[in-house]
């Protein structure tokens, strides 16, 4: 037998693909195809050219690019995303074409005009991880570019790509737009930080809840930061109104920084004060005090983050005004309704929280943050408490609510991750899927988008990865909120781990009454009848298990993993007559 030989040369691979390439064809098939065959003839196929890149391949809305070296394939890069951004200039946004952009260099074997091997999977899975409009490169790309081409690459640190053993470290550039002068950032890696509870200095404990708000505006502000990871509000809360020592706080949590402080509301004034500490030293890396009109919160937000920004990144205070979206209203009525709902929803007052954010809406009718918490508000009511309304018309409100959100403001990772949930709870698996990469790939290390997000993938039927996302969300919260448990139960459920989910569904004090529905399915695949039965008999009268059951079958995109509710809950004795498997969605 003649073994035939096997041809390596090691390239720069260059992989790009239309962002919303199916929205857009779905919305408008011709005028789509016609736009891309456009941009491929008069911006792809020059520029290519001009920097010595060869077309492997086209791939429907994507394309698989060959370079002799890293530095063509970069400038290449550079010069599309520049390009297509001025073709889309007097395009309407539904209609534009933006690219991603993924770059490695690698071994390939060539086979005829076509090229294969795992230097052109990295590509593609960096791809994946580029912004709207950007480039995210690896390691040995950036090592051989730099110095040499005049662009701010960020690092993105150590990213676990699907299919890939090892460990691939990134470096991402924001936009197409981002500051093409800048040098290269410097290495830094990742730096955590950890935001306590701002203290309530006005005399009036009904002010908490502002307070509080402050304090989660601050962690969502700083968890847009790519570089930095920032413990979740949850965690830090837990030590609300203590008298601790922070920097022992900070090195229990693993933050290398600690931010405290406090707030007073006097008359039309707010007052706020915030130190920076250095978890290994004690030390304070900056204090800072701020005085404002009432009108001037937002104001307030951005001096606190960027001061924080500017002391642990230098290199960052240049573009901190590009990567970081302000508060999307600037009614300070809604914004009060706004922390309002959240004070309640923490306090399981699920009736005051939509109250106060219907009240959000009201006031400013395009509140983002605010419509995309109505439709999950919801979406989760389905599950939870008793409702006047039918099941069918809470579900047309959810989706009403997340498609005023999207369209508020599309560039939110709040937004997106909360509408993301909305139509997981509602069956729309696709969708949930559609801005859950989104989402993702714009904070890929806030833990709430990234618990969300492996919720959605497992329901989609890739129990392990969704299990994996999960679970290193959960690993670096001490204290778990019961959206985390739900999500980390869920997700040994359908990797038909049982043991595991029933551990997790009972980690929580007194919780919501579908906990303990999820914990008797598990003991029905585990042959303990005679406890889920006794669950089973502790039913309140005001839980609805036939809505409860068909609405948990609905959200699994595999007819299994709808069966497997569907089992779980029959054995258990607790699953409606009327309910089947076939409820299941496919897709």
């Amino acid at each position: 037998m003649i073994e035939k030989s096997i041809r390596r040369r090691l390239v720069a691979i260059l992989v790009a693909d239309v962002v919303g390439y199916s929205r857009m064809m779905e919305a408008d098939e011709a005028g789509t195809f016609e736009t891309l065959k456009e941009r491929r003839r008069r911006v792809l196929d020059p520029v290519l050219r001009a920097h010595g890149g060869r077309i492997v391949k086209l791939m429907g809305d994507g394309v698989l690019v060959e370079f002799a070296s890293a530095i063509g394939a970069v400038e290449a890069a550079l010069e599309l995303q520049r390009k297509m951004t001025e073709a889309n200039a007097d395009i309407p946004e539904p209609r534009q074409i933006v690219l991603r952009i993924g770059i490695n260099i690698g071994d390939v074997i060539g086979e005829g005009s076509d090229i294969y091997g795992e230097g052109v999977n990295i590509a593609a899975r960096l791809e994946t991880l580029a912004e709207p409009g950007g480039i995210c490169i690896s390691e040995k790309v950036h090592n051989e570019v730099r110095g040499k081409i005049a662009i701010t690459m960020k690092d993105l640190g150590l990213v676990q790509l699907k299919n890939i053993a090892a460990p691939v470290r990134t470096f991402g550039m924001e936009t197409s737009r981002a500051l093409p002068s800048a040098t290269l950032a410097r290495d830094k890696g990742f730096t955590t930080v950890a935001v306590l509870p701002l203290t309530n200095m006005s005399g009036n404990a009904e002010q908490d809840y502002f307070a509080d708000g402050i304090t989660e505006d601050i962690i969502t502000e700083l968890s847009r930061f790519k570089n930095l990871s920032v413990v979740a509000r949850n965690t830090t809360f837990s030590y609300k109104g203590q008298s601790v020592n922070v920097a022992e706080v900070g090195r229990h949590l693993g933050a290398d920084f600690v931010l405290e402080g406090s707030v007073r509301l006097a008359g039309q004034r707010m007052r706020a004060s915030v130190q920076l500490i250095d978890t290994q030293t004690g030390a304070h890396v900056f204090a800072e005090k701020f005085d404002r009109e009432m009108t001037d919160i937002f104001a307030v937000q951005d001096e606190i983050v960027e001061a924080i920004i500017g002391r642990l990144f230098f290199n960052l205070q240049d573009i901190a005004g590009i990567v970081r979206g302000r508060t999307s209203t600037t009614s300070i009525s809604a914004y009060t309704s706004w922390l309002r709902a959240g004070a309640a929803w923490r306090n399981g007052d699920e009736q005051g929280a939509r109250e106060h954010m219907h009240e959000a809406v009201r006031i400013d009718p395009t509140y983002a943050p605010a419509l995309a918490s109505l439709a999950l508000i919801y979406a989760y009511w389905r599950f939870s408490e008793p409702s006047a309304a039918t099941d069918a018309e809470l579900e047309v409100q959810c989706q009403h609510f997340a498609a005023r959100a999207i369209a508020a403001d599309k560039t939110d990772p709040f937004v997106l991750t909360s509408v993301a949930a909305c139509f997981l709870m509602v069956g729309k698996i696709d969708d949930a899927m559609r801005y859950s990469d989104i989402a993702i790939a714009m904070s890929p290390h806030d833990i709430n988008v990234l618990v969300a997000r492996g919720m959605i993938v497992a329901y989609a039927g890739r129990h392990e990865e969704g299990l994996a996302l999960v679970e290193r969300g959960c690993k670096f919260e001490p204290l778990l909120p019961p959206a985390f448990v739900s999500s980390l139960g869920d997700c040994y459920y359908l990797a038909r781990r049982f043991d595991a989910a029933l551990a997790a569904y009972g980690t929580l004090i007194n919780p919501p009454y579908f906990f303990r529905w999820n914990q008797a399915a598990c003991l029905a695949h585990l042959g303990r009848a005679e406890e889920a039965a006794a669950i089973a008999r502790q039913k309140p009268d005001t839980f609805d298990n036939t809505v409860y059951a068909r609405n948990s079958v609905r959200m699994c995109a595999l007819p299994e993993d709808g069966e497997l509710w569907f089992d779980g809950f029959s054995k258990a004795g607790v699953y409606a007559a009327n309910v089947a498997p076939s409820d299941t969605v496919k897709g």
